[in-house]
Parts: C-alpha cells; sequence; structure tokens
C-alpha cells in the first residue's frame, strides 16, 4: 500500500532564512521537499521519548519510497 501523501504550506518564512535553507539544501543535493521532511524526522526523533518503532517504520518506509523515486 503506498503511502499517504499531503501537501504542507509554510507562510511568513523570513526570506534570509529561506535562502540559507535553500542553500543546504543544494549543498546535499536534496529538493526543499526532502530538506523539510528531513528537518521534521530530525525533531520528532530528538523530542520522542519511548517505543520509536512505529516511527521508524514511517521513516524507513518513506526513504524507501524517495529513493525509489530518485532511480527513475
Amino acid at each position: 500500500m503506498a503511502m499517504e501523501k499531503v501537501d504542507y504550506l509554510v507562510k511568513g518564512i523570513p526570506n534570509q532564512l529561506l535562502s540559507m535553507f535553500r542553500g543546504f539544501c543544494s549543498i546535499y543535493g536534496k529538493t526543499e521537499s526532502e530538506g523539510v521532511i528531513d528537518l521534521m524526522i530530525e525533531y520528532i526523533e530528538k523530542n520522542t521519548s519511548g517505543d520509536k518503532a512505529n516511527f521508524k517504520k514511517i521513516v524507513d518506509e518513506y526513504r524507501g519510497s524517495a529513493g525509489k523515486k530518485s532511480k527513475k
């Protein structure tokens, strides 16, 4: 079964921060969407205690589907 996905809009980002973020994404060969998702994953990992098995499963599924797209 395919992972359900949604679009997410962030308003009011200071232009200078967005420019720096875009630069880092470019350096690491990521799209802005991949960079934002990676930041979400990192934040959740750092702020979640206890069993992370379900979270790990979701991340692995996301990264697996993202890897398949980049190979096309």
